[in-house]
């Protein structure tokens, strides 16, 4: 054979074990993605039933405030976020729920309001989901829990995300507040520091604290592009493991990263309440206006092909209430002579709401798995 040959067969030969250690590697990772999600994997029976379009997802990312090391009697979603994806207009539209948000809970196992966190302490996703899509009127296709440990394993495997702070301001983490200092300005940040910048909320308020949290999807969208998210593919994975609980299976969230990049050119979205705080029994409520609840229902409906553009849509101007409500969502708690002009409030500071639903009470003892109730 002569050497010319023996060199394109030595190449062929290198080519063909790189293919087979590509293929090898490739089948590794979706079988260990799939073990690592079917762990996480639990469907739920949706109550919302809407015509949708075929080029259309929505999604409903939470945050849980439990961990097995946290060891809380009760679990609630510290963070929650509805993402939907329209592949026809290409945009993405963010809209983040206060969690104090005071709303009808849509589950058996509780009748009345209560805020929108103990939805999933009541009855798990189920109740999460459904809350949702009947306070938004709106289907939610997939949902997605995180605990804390995963979002911090998560930010590390990718090497950390870039963020912009707006404003300096102490951080609080496991270890109490001032843990964390960040200055503001464009900086690289760690699991801990991302996680500490998505739960902040005291330096500003919780509409701030959303925008946070979106920014972060979207730092991690452009991250899960690059060259490191490929190379940490199997760190990515780990982080999951026991740590997340969706709806979603491995070839769906195969698909969502092989179309990251193409997410990244989507117009952005986002849609915000406008909203007041008040106090019931000595615990702090977040009443979402009428009027604005309807404006960001149509605008998700619109970004779904459910409804269409009307005199609703604000191209330039950002949705405030219209001012049937005495205050427009300065994000405070009023004082009691405030609320007590408040259309919606009688005797200082009790909300009227829907008759009957002003008793909160405690929250049930669940049985959780790493903060995920059972």
């Amino acid at each position: 054979m002569k050497r010319s040959q023996k060199i394109v067969l030595l190449c062929l030969t290198a080519l063909l074990m790189c293919a087979i250690s590509v293929s090898a590697y490739s089948l590794f990772v979706n079988q260990h993605l799939r073990n690592t999600l079917d762990n996480g994997y639990h469907p739920i029976k949706n109550e919302y039933q809407t015509t949708t379009k075929k080029d259309t997802e929505s999604f409903l990312v939470m945050g849980l405030d439990n961990t097995i090391e946290r060891k809380l009697g009760t679990t609630r979603t510290d963070a929650m976020m509805v993402i939907t994806v329209n592949h026809k207009t290409k945009k993405i539209t963010f809209c983040s729920l206060p969690r104090d948000s005071f709303v009808p809970i849509s589950s058996k196992n509780y009748q009345g309001n209560q805020r929108i966190e103990a939805a999933y302490t009541i009855n798990g996703p189920t109740a999460s989901v459904n809350t949702v899509e009947n306070l938004l009127k709106i289907p939610i296709d997939h949902y997605c829990v995180f605990n804390f440990l995963s979002f911090i394993q998560f930010i590390d495997a990718i090497d950390g995300i870039d963020i912009n702070v707006q404003h300096a301001f102490d951080g609080v983490t496991k270890d109490g507040p001032g843990a964390i200092h960040f200055d503001a300005g464009k900086q690289h940040v760690d699991g801990i520091k991302a996680l500490s910048y998505a739960r902040e909320r005291h330096s500003d308020n919780d509409i701030m604290r959303g925008f946070r949290q979106q920014e972060i999807i979207q730092a991690v969208g452009k991250k899960l592009t690059s060259k490191t998210a490929v190379k940490n593919l199997t760190k990515i994975i780990d982080s999951f493991d026991n740590n997340i609980q969706t709806d979603i299976t491995s070839d769906q969230l195969m698909d969502l990263m092989k179309s990251g990049l193409l997410y990244n050119s989507y117009e952005k979205q986002r849609v915000d309440f406008d909203w007041r705080t008040f106090s019931n029994q000595g615990r702090s409520m977040v009443e979402l206006y009428p009027d604005s609840i309807e404006y960001v229902s149509h605008e998700l409906r619109v970004s779904l092909g459910i409804d269409k553009k009307d005199a609703r849509d604000k191209k330039t101007n950002p949705f405030h209430t219209n001012g049937e409500y005495l205050y427009q969502s300065d994000y405070s708690v009023q004082d009691a002579d405030a609320e007590d002009k408040e259309t919606t409030s009688l005797n200082g500071n009790t909300y009227i709401g829907t008759a009957g639903n002003t008793e909160t009470g405690p929250l049930p003892t669940v049985k959780t798995k790493n903060g995920f109730v059972q």
